[in-house]
């Protein structure tokens, strides 16, 4: 990683030319306000029909092994890929797009400078996208702070939500701090999936049809209905919630947590991962979570 790389990957996410009719890029879906999610349920295909799940946020993103709600990609470099050559996506061709930036004289100067070869290679613009994303993990929030040592950054009712969150909530029994995502410490080096019982939207009557991890290992039972554990850093920009975006707002997503998930409402669910005993948790400890919740945002 380097600026020149992250530079340059930035004007790329930027760029129509990673798709194949060139009306498309990586901005469309994943905008900075919105910590890089895009404030919708669900995206676009390319011919304005729905997909059926939520863009997630690439906050943090470089710090989880699986990309992808179903983690179906091990790295950055491969998720570029197949987001490229999706064709609801963005239906372009490596080959092509190498072929393009060849023919465009101020990327092939900056990937030369980069790379120190005569033509753009295909790996090297998934390395130069890779590294903008991964420049997005900044640990500058006012939780981070605080954990420095600036004191003064934190209220008392966010540091009651953290005490919360780690504590009563149970919250931090999947998004371990200080990553907030499912990717376990001391050593990082594997990242959790959890089953839910996630419903189609906040009303909680349907269990929601996707099976996540599932569809990549049929034969697995464990992994039915499997999704990854995000991030909740930044999570305040990245409504609607869940793989699918059933879930509009933060409080929505605590009451789920706090009822005990899928099994609570009545749904078959024999692998579900969340304990289904409920919280206990009153609205004044709801709204300290979520209070602190915003505290990570950077």
């Amino acid at each position: 990683m380097s600026p020149e790389k992250v530079a340059l990957g930035a004007k790329l996410f930027r760029d129509n030319i990673l798709s194949g009719d060139q009306t498309r890029s990586c901005i469309s879906c994943h905008h900075a306000d919105k910590a890089f999610a895009d404030g919708v349920k669900v995206p676009s295909t390319l011919s304005g029909a729905k997909m059926d799940r939520n863009t997630p946020s690439l906050s943090y993103s470089n710090y989880q092994h699986g990309q992808f709600w179903d983690m179906r990609r091990e790295d950055l470099e491969g998720q570029s890929v197949d987001v490229i050559t999706n064709r609801d996506e963005m239906h372009g061709s490596m080959t092509e797009i190498a072929k393009r930036l060849n023919q465009h004289k101020t990327y092939t100067k900056a990937f030369n400078k980069i790379y120190k070869t005569d033509t753009v290679e295909n790996w090297q613009v998934q390395n130069v996208l890779a590294s903008f994303v991964r420049s997005l993990s900044t640990f500058n929030s006012r939780f981070d702070r605080y954990m420095r040592g600036q004191s003064q950054l934190l209220t008392a009712d966010e540091k009651a939500g953290f005490n919360l969150f780690v504590g009563k909530a149970k919250c931090a029994t999947c998004h371990f701090v200080p990553l907030f995502n499912g990717t376990v410490p001391p050593e990082y080096a594997k990242t959790e999936s959890e089953v839910l019982g996630v419903a189609v939207d906040y009303r909680n009557k349907q269990l929601d049809p996707d099976r996540g991890r599932g569809r990549y290992h049929e034969t697995v039972p464990q992994l039915q209905y499997s999704f990854k554990t995000p991030t909740v850093r930044n999570s305040s920009k990245t409504a609607p919630y869940m793989h699918n975006g059933g879930y509009v707002t933060l409080e929505q997503v605590m009451d789920f947590y706090n009822k005990g998930g899928g099994q609570q409402f009545g749904f078959k669910l024999d692998n579900q991962t969340l304990p289904t005993d409920t919280l206990g948790l009153t609205a004044k400890e709801t709204a300290k979570i979520i209070a602190f919740l915003k505290a990570l945002d950077d």
